[in-house]
């Protein structure tokens, strides 16, 4: 069985990929599934573990990408125990299966798949090799690199896709996983700096399909799943709400970081959400910022009691989303498109495409959830959810 993730490629850009040879002659062999709600805030680290283990958030405790407080260079939250609960691939080796996952979030010094090349952010200065191989299957990865580092141009999309293909498609036919996870992000990349409806996205889609075929070729008769994880917006002002916590003297910034104030508030700024964590602030001071937070030209709405509980942010004093067109940074001005925003964002939903699974080829699907992915795999595995 093989999981593919096409990172950021929306429900809103089906019609495109229809347009590209390997996705076209899949989707005729699949159950497709559009229309499909994204998760509140819709960023990838924490969608993806609610993937693979079927529950939301605040139920397997990972909720962001990245470490809450503000940093230009923010630690990622790339560990395998960042997930407090059992993942497909732990359910799977419990059951005698070999897994394999390349470039997958939040695999880091995983102890259960059997070869892992993890997808890890190295910290400034720190070689991403390394930072790699201290996290993964260190034999596995020194042969891949050595056999497909002709395909890599640094970490530079689309070629560290091609790279990931290569040695997927390698796994696949030397090894033979019964469960394999592959992730892909080159449009996530190029869409990011270029915005969505860009001409440099041709290049994101030509990638995605060319390794797509690479990935179908080496998996044979196997099930196959594509999936989306959520969409992009593009954005044209970014904000940096921490400023708000400089002008009354709660927070300071020197050059490129935010140092704490006494309080220890702050927001978490999650693309397009953020969520204010009050520390020791009072009741009058947090109604103040609260006031400023809507003056925000920005500003969408305030995250409902439910969004905030299901997302691991029910602790968090308040939450808000931004209009379309706007985002909240750490650090701005960022990206030409961006996401994080809630899922009943216009034009915002994702897909999923199933080939196998027991499921009526050429079938189409409106609605259901991420949340059903895992205990469809697991089913088809025959391991008990």
């Amino acid at each position: 069985m093989l999981i593919i993730s096409f990172d950021a490629v929306g429900d809103n850009e089906f019609e495109r990929l229809m347009e590209y040879p390997a996705f076209s002659a899949f989707s005729k062999q699949a159950a497709i599934f559009r229309g499909v709600p994204t998760m509140c805030p819709s960023n990838t680290y924490p969608i993806h573990a609610s993937i693979v283990t079927g529950v939301l958030p605040c139920v397997h405790g990972l909720r962001s990408n990245t470490e809450p407080f503000p940093s230009r260079f923010p630690v990622w939250n790339n560990h395998e125990d960042g997930i407090r609960a059992r993942t497909v691939w732990q359910a799977a080796a419990e059951s005698g299966i070999d897994t394999a996952a390349v470039f997958w979030p939040v695999i880091g010094y995983s102890k259960t798949i059997r070869w892992n090349i993890p997808e890890m952010m190295p910290r400034p200065g720190k070689n991403h090799f390394v930072t790699l191989f201290k996290a993964g299957s260190k034999r596995l990865q020194v042969r891949m690199f050595l056999r497909y580092r002709r395909l890599l141009d640094g970490i530079n999309q689309p070629n560290r896709d091609d790279f990931a293909a290569a040695c997927m498609a390698d796994i696949l036919r030397r090894h033979k996983p019964g469960l394999a996870l592959m992730h892909l992000t080159a449009y996530d990349s190029l869409c990011h700096r270029n915005g969505r409806g860009s001409e440099a996205l041709k290049e994101g889609f030509e990638a995605l399909d060319r390794n797509l075929s690479v990935l179908l070729e080496a998996a044979g008769d196997r099930d196959v799943l594509i999936l989306s994880d959520h969409s992009q917006l593009n954005v044209h002002t970014a904000f940096e709400p921490n400023e708000l916590f400089v002008e009354r003297g709660l927070m300071s910034r020197e050059k490129d970081a935010w140092i704490p104030g006494a309080e220890g508030c702050f927001f978490e700024c999650c693309g397009g959400t953020a969520f204010f964590h009050a520390g020791g602030l009072a009741e009058s001071q947090i109604d103040e910022l609260r006031e400023a937070i809507e003056r925000n030209s920005g500003f969408r709405r305030y995250l409902t009691d439910s969004e905030k509980h299901d997302s691991g942010y029910g602790g968090a004093a308040f939450g808000f989303c931004a209009k379309e067109g706007y985002s909240f940074l750490a650090f701005g001005p960022g990206h030409k498109a961006e996401h994080g925003y809630p899922a009943d964002m216009q034009d915002y939903n994702v897909f999923y495409l199933a080939r196998g699974f027991g499921l009526q080829p050429g079938s189409i699907h409106t609605g259901g959830s991420l949340l059903d992915i895992a205990p469809l795999i697991l089913n088809t595995l025959g391991v008990e959810v």
